[in-house]
């Protein structure tokens, strides 16, 4: 039917509306059995028409592209409400669903309200409005939404059922991260098994977790369904795309355009499944064809200036967001992202041979002297080992506001808790964006840093597992105690067995059932990568990484390159896992119930001598009973359990202050340099363990401590004062300035001693004038500081 046609049916539409009658119902029926042309031939020929009718032709005239169509009926709905012909809140919730087909999102939302609040509210009122905050990307208020409308009562015919409320609703959770996502969405099905909706919700995450097989049995079983319904076409013509865009693509491609020649919703799709994959160039091309097709389509415009950004191009993205805002002020993710591009004035920049930096003025000149330095070494490194050449320069951000850069990372599932790679720009918090001594910030920097080089050689189609599993195995390798020590939580996640096989570990990145999930699979895939690398040898670990650059899917891969199957990869991953983490089942058992008197800990140690937890437990009742000499004994054999428990709360902290209490620095230094090596934060450890070495003579081992200690806290005073002193005392002048000089950046409570010691390296390193200025800030702070003063005096007679 020509869009034009539907022109009689708005101008047919009487003063007074009629009691509903069968028409709606049937037009309905027909819609929800794919049965569209006969949806399409059953409205036009009814003489009645009521509220639900006018939106039945409006989501008819959306399917076919007939936006002129549409915009006529959603006006007619909307001068009928302004007439006072709908009362109920069922006519009202279409009335609502019409304002959002205008773009009208502030009169969608309070007519909404309004029916909500009226006796009677439907079901399918809260399914629009919770869809309608979805799209606005505000999952939260959608979450609300749902749960109210499945405390609704159901309306007199209902345009949406309880499943499309569950389904909703884990789309909500999802979004958020949320537990529960994954029940609502069996609920939805519990609730009708035919709905295609739940089908298209099914292989959206298959897609998202690069399932290409699981995707398309899913689109064939809903549209066996209902056929033609266009959501399922686009995710099986997206199936088709990621396979190779071959031969497959086109065809679909055309069948979807037939039906609607302005469907931009299918390349918006393609897009934001590019992004899932950091195919970051085919994502904005995408999106731009997606608003050329359908020049209404804000959110696509708003995601193509996002995904520019994050390759670099400013100006253009800016421009994208700054006309998407305009149209579309309502899109959280264009208001956020264009207050951070207004935040860009208040960072500075740097270059290296290989880097353009962006870092905050409160702490640049402080950051500096470190990040270009490891920035450069890092890549060197990573290059090296991977033999390949990152091409293009690399932007790198470092955001001192965490929800700064969660706006940067935005829209990348399961990312964004230290850092983000897109290939040409890297965004990660700054230091001080965390709690101190809970931050390695350049483990986190050499992660992102080796996606760079992996995403580059596989031209951006490493699935996501690997490329994260890889960047967990380098980050180990930057320095001693980097990356992610093996915790209590991923040995009781193995133990009870949550560990995902590695066929289905995308999903724990992707689709997390909870944020626990996300950091036992980061874990997993870093272990599965170790053992590759050893069992097949990085140049395998390369080959694979070329070989997914050529668009074969993962068992390809794996049979092509490795000659062996995921399954089998799995099964000597687990043989490893039950090697080193079988015998930690014992050792880590909880009590049944928690045990706080003294002897009944001891007569459960006998018990159980193999137990970690009774150990602790023992060993700190006994601390803080008073009797720490026997404390030492039941923690070191806590220590001895599990060696890995290196958190503040631990054995290591423990006897630490034991053995100082003691006053034994021996005992003390053993098990601080222990713990340092497995745990390199916080700072304040590292500063201990350096005096220590010191008393020894044993400055050289000092040096390297407090210079490791820069990777965990740049921001240190006393770190980088005794780092100057003992660069001072080697003659190493040049590192003995720039300690000093980034000394006076972080504000020391003596500057004048600070300003000195600068002056005094500045003159070791031939630097006469930088010093006879350093030392007179020196004295103009303190007068009297004879130090400064007879510095002064060799500073001029030099």
């Amino acid at each position: 039917m020509a869009a034009g046609s539907w022109a009689g049916l708005v101008l047919a539409v009487q003063l007074t509306i009629p009691t509903l009658g069968g028409d709606a119902r049937q037009v309905l029926d027909l819609m929800n059995r794919g049965e569209w042309a006969q949806a399409e031939e059953t409205l036009e020929r009814s003489p009645r028409r009521d509220a639900l009718a006018l939106r039945l032709g409006i989501e008819l005239h959306q399917r076919r592209g007939a936006s002129e169509g549409a915009d006529a009926l959603s006006r007619r709905l909307l001068d009928m409400y302004s007439a006072g012909l709908l009362r109920t809140p069922d006519e009202i919730s279409h009335v609502a669903y019409a304002a959002w087909s205008l773009q009208d999102w502030e009169s969608a939302n309070r007519i909404f309200i309004r029916a909500s609040e009226m006796t009677g509210a439907p079901r399918s009122l809260f399914v629009d409005w919770g869809n309608l905050y979805l799209e606005k990307y505000n999952p939260a208020e959608a979450e609300s939404i749902f749960h109210d409308g499945l405390r609704a009562d159901s309306g007199t015919v209902e345009r949406w059922g309880r499943s499309d409320l569950y389904l909703g609703l884990s789309r909500a959770l999802h979004e958020q991260s949320k537990p529960g996502a994954s029940e609502a969405l069996e609920e939805a099905a519990r609730a009708d098994p035919d709905n295609p909706a739940v089908f298209a919700r099914r292989a959206l995450l298959a897609l998202q977790k690069e399932d290409l097989d699981e995707a398309r049995e899913l689109v064939a079983s809903g549209l066996a369904k209902v056929p033609g319904h266009l959501p399922l076409m686009e995710l099986g013509c997206a199936a088709a795309f990621f396979h190779g865009e071959g031969e497959e693509f086109p065809p679909c491609e055309n069948d979807i355009l037939e039906i609607n020649p302005h469907n931009g919703h299918l390349y918006e799709t393609l897009a934001d499944l590019c992004v899932v994959r950091r195919r970051l160039e085919d994502a904005v091309r995408l999106y731009d064809r997606a608003f050329q097709l359908n020049p209404r389509q804000w959110r696509a415009l708003a995601s193509k200036g996002i995904n520019l950004l994050r390759l670099g191009e400013e100006p253009g993205g800016i421009a994208a967001l700054e006309r998407a805002y305009a149209n579309d002020p309502y899109n959280i993710w264009t208001v956020n992202t264009l207050r951070l591009v207004d935040s860009f004035s208040r960072f500075e920049r740097f270059e290296t041979p290989r880097f353009s930096v962006r870092l905050h003025e409160k702490e640049a000149a402080a950051l500096w002297p470190y990040v270009g330095e490891l920035l450069e070494r890092s890549l060197a490194a990573l290059e090296e080992k991977y033999d390949h050449r990152v091409e293009h320069r690399v932007v790198f951000e470092m955001y001192p506001d965490h929800e700064d850069f969660a706006v940067r990372t935005l829209g990348l599932p399961g990312l964004g808790a230290l850092g983000a790679t897109f290939g040409r720009v890297v965004a990660m918090d700054s230091p001080s964006a965390r709690p101190k001594g809970q931050f390695h910030w350049a483990s986190t920097l050499w992660h992102e840093l080796a996606h760079v080089v992996t995403l580059s050689l596989s031209g951006n189609r490493v699935p996501r597992w690997f490329t994260e599993g890889l960047s967990m195995m380098e980050e180990r390798t930057g320095g001693p105690g980097w990356g992610d020590a093996l915790s209590l939580s991923f040995v009781r996640a193995y133990l009870d067995g949550r560990l995902l096989p590695l066929d289905d570990l995308n999903s724990g990145f992707v689709r997390p059932e909870t944020p626990e999930q996300i950091a036992l699979s980061y874990f997993q895939a870093g272990w599965v990568c170790e053992v590759m690398a050893d069992r097949f040898g990085m140049e395998k670990i390369r080959d694979m990484l070329l070989s997914y650059g050529e668009g074969l899917e993962t068992d390809e891969v794996f049979a092509r390159v490795l000659g062996t199957s995921v399954a089998e990869v799995d099964d000597l991953f687990r043989e490893e896992l039950a090697k080193v983490l079988d015998p930690y089942g014992p050792r880590l058992a909880r009590p049944d119930a928690p045990i706080d008197d003294e002897a009944a800990l001891r007569e459960a140690v006998r018990n159980q001598p193999e137990s970690f937890h009774l150990h602790w437990a023992l060993g700190r009742e006994l601390a803080e009973g008073g009797d720490p000499d026997e404390a030492i004994s039941f923690l070191e054999r806590a220590r001895e359990l599990f060696p890995h428990a290196t958190d503040e709360n631990g054995p290591y902290a423990l006897l630490v202050r034991i053995h100082l209490g003691r006053e034994d620095l021996e005992a003390a230094r053993d098990i601080l340099w222990d713990w340092w090596r497995r745990h390199p934060l916080p700072v304040d450890n590292a500063l201990r363990l350096g005096r220590l070495l010191i008393r020894e003579d044993r400055a050289e081992e000092a040096l390297q401590v407090l210079e490791q200690a820069i990777y965990s806290d740049p921001f240190s005073a006393p770190l980088h004062r005794m780092l100057g002193d003992l660069y001072l005392d080697h003659g190493r002048h040049r590192e003995a300035v720039r300690a000093f000089s980034v000394l006076l950046e972080l504000e020391p409570r003596d500057r004048a001693a600070a300003h000195c010691s600068l002056a005094r390296a500045l003159l070791g390193a031939g630097e006469r004038e930088r010093a006879r200025r350093e030392v007179l800030l020196s004295l103009e702070i303190a007068p009297g500081y004879e130090e400064a003063q007879r510095l002064l005096l060799e500073v001029v007679r030099q």
